[in-house]
């Protein structure tokens, strides 16, 4: 054996298979079905101990349906970035649109140079630029709140669409990350809608976008808690609330009761004050009733009627969580 001229060692190579089809997940066709983030169903527990035939509930709760701040709905990005249009992929990039050796270049270097074959990133990065022209107050604005506001959005909008294309696979980092932009945007709204009213609504329409505050923002160094969704606590409010517009309907019967009972009343009152004031005619007294208090009260039954058989009269008042029970007719049945 020569060990001055070591024999050579087998290469290794290293085969990457990739995953049959029968374990990959099914990406769907229309992807305007998508639903980002995790979504946790209304899902009723039967608490063990408890009768509603012994302590009824009037009212009915249901936990509500919870969907990430990620979820285009939930953050007001309602028109993604279709909404700002196509970008021109034969224009340069945003570093080269001023360079002069590309304006002596062949037409193959500007289309090996051109958007179309290069990243993401630069795509995004020419349609921010075409978009802030529109925003900004002047070519060196890139500090106010609208300009910010408008960047964000277009990160949250391309993050978004990454997550959609890449549904049914989940990235949690990025989604880490863009909760924390919209997050970060609201406040950024919500201070450009204290400073600027008539700006914070243009920049809306102009970004077609929501927005839509959460109860636990709070201005910078103040804790607010947050309140969980309690199965208990919301069903005392909802009680408190069903109590108060029972109350509200009860008085609203009875007040149409006592108005509906006006005319007859009115009408008995000028009956009766005719009567008095004919007799005091007769008999010579001092007259304590005149005719114009006898056809105050005609006019009054009138008024009444009329407001009766108005259409106003007979609307129904709408109620958040009280229903009115309907109690049918038991059927007779003619022997």
């Amino acid at each position: 054996m020569n060990f001055l001229c070591p024999r050579k060692l087998p290469t290794l190579t290293f085969v990457r298979y990739s995953r049959p089809n029968r374990e990959k997940l099914q990406k769907p066709e229309d992807k305007s079905l998508v639903i980002l983030g995790k979504t946790k169903p209304s899902v009723a527990f039967p608490k063990p101990g408890i009768s509603d035939k012994t302590l009824p509930i009037h009212v009915k709760w249901d936990r509500p349906v919870m969907v990430e701040t990620v979820n285009p709905q939930v953050s007001g990005d309602i028109g993604g970035l279709e909404h700002f249009g196509q970008v021109d992929l034969s224009q340069p990039p945003v570093q080269l649109e001023n360079s002069k050796a590309l304006e002596t270049a062949t037409e193959d270097v500007k289309r090996v140079l051109s958007l179309d074959f290069a990243r993401r990133r630069d795509v995004m990065e020419k349609l921010s630029q075409e978009v802030l022209k529109s925003v900004q107050m002047h070519p060196r604005d890139f500090d106010s709140l609208e300009v910010r506001i408008t960047i964000a959005t277009i990160k949250i909008r391309n993050i978004q669409h990454e997550l959609v294309q890449l549904y049914p696979y989940k990235n949690q980092p990025v989604k880490h990350v863009l909760t924390h932009k919209i997050s970060h945007r609201r406040k950024m709204l919500s201070k450009l809608r204290e400073k600027d009213y008539k700006k914070y609504e243009w920049l809306l329409e102009k970004l077609n976008l929501l927005y839509k505050p959460m109860p636990h923002d709070a201005p910078d160094g103040v804790l607010v808690p947050k309140e969980n969704v309690e199965r208990k606590a919301s069903i005392e409010r909802l009680t408190s609330l069903w109590c108060d517009e029972l109350r509200r309907h009860r008085l609203r019967a009875y007040q149409r009761h006592l108005v509906a009972g006006q005319p007859d009343f009115l009408l008995k009152k000028a009956e009766k004050l005719r009567h008095i004031l004919k007799e005091e005619q007769e008999l010579g007294l001092d007259q304590t009733v005149t005719e114009e208090e006898i056809e105050e009260c005609l006019k009054k039954a009138e008024d009444v009627k009329a407001i009766l058989e108005g259409p106003e009269y007979h609307e129904d008042e709408e109620y958040l969580i009280y229903k009115e029970e309907v109690k049918r007719a038991e059927h007779t049945y003619a022997s």
